[in-house]
């Protein structure tokens, strides 16, 4: 993520950087530590997307200081 971001390692922690869920569940975390997203747990597609040909999970990145 702070590669895409264009952002140094200590920057996603000095700014305070966060990943929000659109969905009612929690999916992804962003590691400080590494700057890596990763997901809190193994999905399972069928129960999220039924008979969807196409998953998609939404999230956002919320950098503040300045936002």
């Amino acid at each position: 993520v702070a590669k895409d971001l264009g952002l140094q390692l200590l920057a996603l922690k000095d700014r305070d950087a966060h990943v929000f869920d659109t969905g009612r569940t929690r999916y992804f975390f962003l590691d400080l530590q590494n700057g890596h997203l990763s997901m809190m747990e193994q999905v399972d597609r069928e129960e999220i997307c039924a008979a969807v040909a196409k998953c998609v999970l939404n999230f956002e990145i919320l950098v503040k200081r300045p936002m």
